[in-house]
């Protein structure tokens, strides 16, 4: 229907007098009218097909091809609309002629395009006692994109802040709750950075998506966090019980977070845009938390244990401090064997 008709939707202008006094009668408002349609469908005419109003069919009416656009006079539109059709006149001023109503067919636009339309619309002068507001459906698709692109990082943040206080009591450990946050962080700002650069369009479902990535993806890493605690409660040093953690936590992690990438991937192959937007965006932050967690967490609990900040009040420590000493192989397999004997 697009490309049949040579456009998708509309975008109106609302123009209102401030003391509700009738436009017709009011000269400037008309030139007003006239100068903004010609002017706009022009500068624009890769987003707005052509613009419409009562003013406007008078002004084609007396159009001559060659000739000077003329913007007609008050009293002609006025004639003009007093014989038009009913719905003629509802559709372009209000009866008491306080409000009109200018009318753009848009082109198949994005609501990026779009939104420059309406930014430049809403900085046009406006003669003295009237006020020129843009509405429709292109204004309302702008204000959602704006309000997704707010929102995303918003829901997020407030996501991963709940979560983080909930850990941190949870765990007793301000430490140990950073370290179940650092995967999901880092998977949420790689992933709002490639919607910029890749240019996926952001739908509703993607503004909540950044919550369900954060709840799903800190389940894991806390998983892992709490896992080696474990480990460390039965007397292997730091790098030891990683790499337990690792070889058993780690294989069901990968597991179940590919299992959530494939189930949530298939959706980025549906020919409805607001679904595939969410499909992939959710999937790529779920893979990025992935690999930030077997990656970037092992390390940094080492790291951070060495300092004692991981084991804190969950294990006995002895009086001297924590050194995590290599071991040989034989000396590591003979530790491996009387854990063994103990467990």
């Amino acid at each position: 229907m697009e490309d049949q008709i040579g456009g998708a939707s509309e975008l109106g202008v609302f123009v209102t007098s401030d003391d509700d006094s009738n436009l017709l009668a009011n000269q400037a408002a008309i030139d007003f009218a006239d100068d903004f349609t010609t002017s706009m469908t022009e500068k624009h005419k890769d987003q707005l097909a052509y613009g419409t109003s009562i003013v406007a069919t008078v002004a084609d009416l007396t159009e001559v091809p060659g000739a000077v656009h003329e913007t007609p006079l008050a009293e002609t539109v006025q004639a003009a609309w007093d014989i038009a059709p009913k719905d003629i006149q509802l559709s372009t001023m209000a009866l008491d002629g306080a409000a009109m109503n200018l009318i753009f067919f848009t082109k198949a636009a994005t609501l990026e395009q779009q939104k420059i339309v309406v930014d430049d619309m809403e900085v046009q002068e406006v003669p003295e006692g009237i006020s020129a507001t843009p509405s429709g459906l292109a204004v309302l698709g702008v204000g959602l994109l704006e309000n997704l692109e707010a929102n995303l990082v918003q829901l997020t943040w407030a996501a991963a802040g709940l979560v983080f206080l909930f850990l941190w009591v949870r765990l007793r450990s301000f430490t140990r709750a950073i370290l179940s946050m650092v995967p999901v962080l880092i998977a949420s700002g790689v992933a709002t950075i490639a919607v910029y650069l890749f240019g996926i369009e952001l739908s509703p479902m993607t503004a909540i998506s950044g919550p369900l990535v954060v709840a799903t993806c800190t389940e894991f890493t806390s998983l892992i966090v709490l896992r080696y605690i474990e480990e460390r409660r039965k007397g292997l040093e730091s790098r030891e019980a990683i790499d337990v953690t690792a070889s058993r936590t780690g294989r069901a992690f990968i597991v179940s977070a590919m299992t959530a990438i494939a189930g949530v991937g298939v959706i980025a192959f549906s020919s409805l845009p607001l679904l595939r937007s969410f499909g992939i965006f959710v999937a790529l932050k779920i893979a990025i938390a992935l690999l930030a967690a077997l990656v970037v967490l092992p390390p940094l609990i080492v790291w951070a244990d060495k300092r004692n900040w991981v084991s804190k009040g969950m294990i006995e420590h002895k009086d001297e401090p924590f050194i995590d000493v290599p071991r040989s192989e034989a000396e590591a397999k003979a530790l491996e064997k009387a854990m063994a004997a103990k467990r």
